[in-house]
């Protein structure tokens, strides 16, 4: 294989990684105007006839709650991605991710039992369709699950954090519990008591939640390994990196990253990219330590001129 269809098969790894900060912000601006545009006309009644809970009875709804902490998950990463936009870097903390998956689970379990059960209640098109019921049980859902899935493979969820997608179902059925069933102080506005007892209810309702958990966690594993894949194939494949000396590849490197240095950045050693050159050149002779001070060193040469410019621009 010759080095232009190397090129044409392997994806530069900016490349990919400016695809996911685009559609990520893309999607979390359209799920944070969604989610404020519904709750809004919910609270000032605009969507009063047929809804369960108009006005600030809006807050008693799971579905209003799953897509507010979804929407603030998203508006969460909107900062780091409009970062990964400036630095060429898109990387979110692992925390956000989980937070995003927590978001998810939550409006796609809303989703999931909107087109079901609650559609064999009301009907199928009232239940997406109808109202806000378009932006919080169909539109949004849709949404988060294609950010959380595809745009922001950013972290490997192990299968123990599974259950913190839980967390938010659990503490409403509770609630739920205590101001519908013992306190009366709310009404059964999702007539559990019309169809199953309470026990059953929240046994089924909990079993669906966490089946959607593990499936959702299967999805974004799965799209995670791809895009890594892919980054890594690239470090150690493409001719974009292929040199006599893995000293030139590391040179080559910060000078590249050091294009999207701003005065006051911090500095951040690639030792992902940086360990994917070592196998790539076998360079088993060299310490990475040895290597991440080279990465440094020219990081540092390339910025200083830049710096200076700046000065005696002022």
């Amino acid at each position: 294989m010759n080095e232009m269809s190397k090129k044409n098969v392997i994806t530069n790894a900016r490349t990919i990684n400016k695809m996911r900060c685009i559609v990520g912000l893309i999607l979390c601006s359209i799920v944070i105007v969604l989610t404020m545009v519904a709750f809004t006309l919910n609270v000032i009644k605009f969507f009063d006839d047929g809804t369960s809970e108009p006005g600030i009875g809006t807050l008693r709804m799971y579905t209003t709650l799953s897509n507010i902490l979804a929407a603030l998950a998203a508006s969460i990463c909107v900062p780091f991605q409009i970062d990964g936009l400036r630095k060429n870097k898109y990387k979110l903390p692992r925390w956000v991710v989980e937070l995003m998956y927590v978001g998810t689970v939550g409006v796609f379990l809303t989703f999931t039992v909107a087109s079901t059960a609650i559609s064999m209640a009301s009907g199928f098109v009232v239940s997406m369709f109808g109202k806000s019921n378009l932006f919080m049980h169909t539109l949004n859902p849709i949404f988060i699950t294609l950010l959380f899935v595809v745009a922001i493979p950013d972290a490997h969820i192990k299968f123990n954090r599974s259950f913190l997608a839980l967390i938010p179902t659990v503490i409403y059925l509770i609630l739920y519990f205590i101001f519908v069933f013992v306190t009366h102080i709310w009404k059964d506005h999702y007539h559990v008591s019309d169809y199953l007892p309470w026990p059953v209810a929240l046994v089924l309702v909990l079993s669906i939640a966490y089946g959607l958990a593990v499936l959702l966690m299967f999805l974004h594993n799965l799209n995670n390994k791809h895009v890594l894949k892919n980054i890594e194939k690239y470090y150690k494949e493409s001719p974009d990196y292929e040199f006599e000396k893995i000293t030139q590849a590391i040179e080559k490197l910060a000078k590249q990253e050091s294009v999207y240095y701003s005065e006051g950045d911090d500095i951040s050693i690639p030792v992902d990219v940086i360990g994917l050159l070592s196998e790539r050149y076998k360079a088993t002779s060299l310490p990475l330590d040895i290597l991440y001070d080279i990465y440094l060193e020219n990081y540092l040469l390339n910025i200083h001129p830049k710096q200076e410019e700046k000065e005696n621009k002022e």
